[in-house]
């Protein structure tokens, strides 16, 4: 609160300069230092930021351009993109002419909220006032494009930029590398990523964990965590837990597991994602006790099992027979503060209809109810499923008729 208020007195100083200062010239750099202190600050919030806008569009003569800038980059790094939209539009009616890094700004915003055409009509109007967008502009472009799925476009964007002559950086092709990978066009992506080769830019871990991830099996990006290593480029927490996704989903667990003690070598820390993709993988081999081994390594280390963690586990040892450490297990969810999903009330009602222990897993779906989650059609063909098993037919046309009911 109290510095709050001492940066409340801070702006109200700069206000007064501005106000009643002989000295004009000197009270607008003394605003616009302050604005850029506070901009670099990283600490300002959107209700400071707002205030030290409104000063800036009131006070005679206006500032330069550049702490409008510095305030809009503020506001859309806090993801308000409408209100750096409306806040553009305050200034264009009070005739403070933009710049390309404002209008930069503008298109990411307009990029980030899916409008990516209006982030073209700005394009547009750099050209009219006689500016050149830049590559970061196209970049912004580019990545709106992808947001979109608008992959052929963005292909066609791609294209025009190097054919007038823009010199693509690493975020150009790590864009264009990212996207096409997560549309599944991974052999273009390498292509792009041979063509990158032969010029200045060469391959960071952004590009390479990308075409790693793309390529999904471990026999296929095996060849591209070597070259990524042999070109001197170290792997990151994103990528390691790529390869051990990608290993376990081909059943190599056992390696998995070497590339776990592999990045404490390498000073890259677990986490929760590293292990779930390890504790799913193992229990898809039917190494559910190892599973539990690495569950309870994982909360001696520090790190929060979440409710997919839990839910993989649960599901595991259903499957095993042991509904009830399934449900214990259920139960220690609840009691650290982490709420089961659907794929969690449903791999437990699983274990007790596969026991035929109907009764439990009714019990299962009041709770889901009670507790606000929505049982799916899967929660109700596996009450159908036990029920049949059972042989109980009246209840199973009964679970169908409440199926239908509840669309």
């Amino acid at each position: 609160m109290m510095k709050k208020k001492m940066m409340i007195s801070k702006l109200h100083k700069v206000s007064i300069i501005t106000s009643h200062d002989s000295n004009i010239h000197s009270a607008i750099t003394h605003f616009e230092q302050f604005v850029r202190d506070r901009c670099k600050s990283g600490n300002l919030g959107i209700e400071e930021t707002m205030g030290l806008f409104d000063n800036a569009i009131q006070m005679q003569p206006l500032p330069s351009i550049y702490p409008f800038t510095q305030l809009l980059g503020v506001i859309s790094k806090l993801k308000q993109y409408s209100t750096v939209i409306t806040l553009f539009k305050s200034m264009d009616s009070a005739r403070i002419k933009a710049n390309t890094v404002t209008l930069s700004t503008l298109i990411n915003c307009f990029c980030q909220m899916g409008k990516v055409n209006f982030g073209f009509g700005v394009v547009g109007n750099i050209f009219k006032s006689g500016f050149e967008p830049n590559i970061v502009i196209f970049n912004t472009l580019l990545k709106g494009l992808f947001k979109e799925n608008k992959v052929k476009d963005a292909i066609k964007l791609f294209n025009k930029i190097t054919e007038n002559g823009y010199t693509c950086d690493d975020f150009t092709y790590g864009t264009m590398v990212d996207g096409l990978c997560k549309i599944g066009n991974v052999d273009q992506a390498i292509k792009l990523l041979k063509d990158m080769e032969k010029g200045n830019c060469k391959p960071n871990i952004v590009m390479y964990s990308a075409i790693i991830d793309g390529l999904c099996m471990w026999k296929d990006a095996e060849c591209y965590v070597n070259k990524m290593v042999n070109s001197g480029v170290s792997p990151n927490i994103v990528t390691f837990n790529i390869m051990i996704d990608a290993l376990c989903k081909d059943g190599r667990t056992e390696k998995a597991q070497t590339l776990l003690e592999l990045m404490s070598t390498r000073c890259v820390s677990p986490d929760v994602v590293t292990y779930n993709s390890l504790i799913d993988g193992l229990c898809n081999s039917g190494q559910w006790e190892e599973a539990t081994k690495l569950f309870s390594e994982m909360i001696g280390c520090g790190i929060a099992p979440d409710v997919c963690t839990f839910s993989i586990l649960i599901d595991a040892i259903c499957k095993e027979g042991m509904v009830k450490k399934a449900h214990e297990l259920f139960d220690l969810m609840i009691e650290r503060g982490v709420e089961p999903n659907t794929i969690t009330y449903n791999a437990l009602m699983n274990g007790y209809c596969l026991h035929s222990r109907m009764d439990e897993a009714t019990k299962v779906l009041h709770s889901m109810v009670v507790r606000g989650c929505e049982p799916n059609v899967i929660s109700y063909n596996i009450l159908n499923y036990g029920y049949c098993k059972a042989k109980k037919l009246d209840e199973a046309m009964q679970t169908f008729e409440d199926m239908r009911s509840n669309g």
